[in-house]
């Protein structure tokens, strides 16, 4: 993990920065921090872009996506939502869609993309800030929940960015503060008009302050063409931009750094006590000897994980499902050892029904319990890694991300010694 590259997006915009990752063929994580506290992060693979994200409550996510492209509606978006604040380790929102049948694997790429362009589009109209490249050599480790990189051409973005920005130049005489911008509706719209029915509904929409995005969700339209719809109005001197929305600064907690919009902040697993698990992991394995010790010990690991992880969704306000570890060893494959499945209660491997099953198989022949023994390790040491995988994507900062990776595989690289 290498800091390659940094800067002033005062003195190199992004564009050239996106540039210079293309003619390197980079692989790696760009932050960029801009004076108001808002941040944001592009993934390269290979020079070309693999995904983007902009850390702040009003940030355009996936949902708002879909709504807009109208792949998918408010309500489904809920559903979709309640179930993940219960499984924070299973589907993420765009898989739950395709299992609940609302959206297609096809058109959750296409909405992947398209959010991707139109936050690359919105972090290119920042002129003030600074830029943080951290180099990579797996891309998979760096990519939150190791999602297939989008491998998005970097001219393409760079020449769709240029054009926005050039007709933000514009767009910014009538809504000042961009996607965000909330307006008010002139007293010359106070009485009835003949208005076209989507115009209304637009002033509907004005009226109950909501902003040009949360505009475009509600219409389910294109950001972008509601931005334009909206400038007009106000160029009419129908709509008044309110005065200029001050963004709050990000938390100084250091595990609240990046702000997120409300459903991104229920999922976040900073909270989750990786450290003090893996202290408590370390000191526990030092003492177990015995292949059925150490059996024994990873099934404890696995328990305590679901502890810390549920320990981690109470400070988030939300519950962890009970039925959380079941799901993701039915989603694994990793339910069973041979013909032995796990007994699993309120996200608990039974320990002792377990610690009967080593102890009798290790009263049978040698050659029997080192096959089971090797079968064991496997699934388990697989289970922890899922777990650890699963909860260290929900974490926002690339780089505290491959931190942890870091101290995770020192970790595993103990019990592999051990064994």
């Amino acid at each position: 993990m290498n800091t390659l590259l940094t800067g002033s997006l005062n003195e190199f915009g992004l564009v050239e920065v996106l540039q210079v990752m293309d003619m390197g063929n980079m692989t790696g994580a760009l932050h960029l921090r801009h004076n108001t506290g808002r941040s944001g992060i592009i993934y390269f693979h290979q020079g070309k872009i693999a995904n983007c994200v902009e850390f702040d409550a009003m940030a355009l996510t996936l949902g708002n996506v879909l709504q807009q492209l109208r792949m998918a509606t408010r309500e489904q978006i809920d559903q979709a939502f309640a179930q993940q604040l219960q499984d924070v380790v299973g589907m993420r929102i765009g898989e739950r869609l395709i299992h609940m049948g609302v959206i297609t694997p096809q058109q959750l790429q296409e909405a992947l993309r398209t959010k991707a362009l139109w936050t690359l589009r919105e972090l290119g109209l920042w002129q003030e800030g600074n830029y943080e490249f951290i180099a990579s050599n797996d891309i998979q480790k760096l990519l939150p929940y190791g999602e297939t990189p989008l491998d998005i051409e970097i001219m393409r973005t760079t020449l769709e960015m240029v054009g926005y920005a050039d007709e933000w130049q514009q767009l910014r005489l009538f809504l000042p503060d961009g996607m965000r911008t909330v307006c008010e509706v002139a007293p010359t719209l106070s009485q009835p008009t003949n208005l076209p029915t989507r115009v209304m509904a637009l002033v509907f929409l004005v009226k109950r302050g909501y902003n040009v995005r949360r505009i475009a969700i509600a219409l389910r339209l294109p950001e972008m063409e509601v931005a334009r719809e909206m400038a007009q109005l106000v160029q009419r001197q129908l709509l008044i931009p309110r005065p200029h929305y001050e963004i709050p600064q990000p938390s100084t907690n250091s595990k609240q750094r990046f702000n997120l919009p409300d459903p991104a902040e229920k999922l976040r697993l900073e909270h989750f006590a990786l450290f003090d698990l893996l202290s408590r992991m370390e000191q526990a394995w030092q003492n177990q000897r015995m292949p059925h010790e150490q059996l024994s010990a990873l099934v404890e690991f696995i328990n305590w994980t679901m502890d810390a992880l549920a320990e981690a969704c109470r400070a988030n306000g939300t519950e962890l499902d009970p039925n959380t570890l079941q799901m993701l060893l039915y989603r694994e494959n990793l339910s069973r050892i041979s013909s032995y499945s796990f007994n699993v209660v309120q996200n608990h491997i039974d320990a002792e029904d377990f610690d009967r099953l080593c102890r009798g198989i290790l009263q049978g022949n040698m050659a029997k319990v080192e096959i089971f023994y090797k079968q064991a390790s496997d699934v388990l040491l697989r289970i922890l890694s899922s777990l650890f995988h699963s909860i260290n994507a929900r974490v926002a900062s690339p780089r505290e991300r491959m931190e942890n990776q870091e101290v995770w595989e020192a970790m595993f690289e103990q019990f592999a010694l051990s064994q």
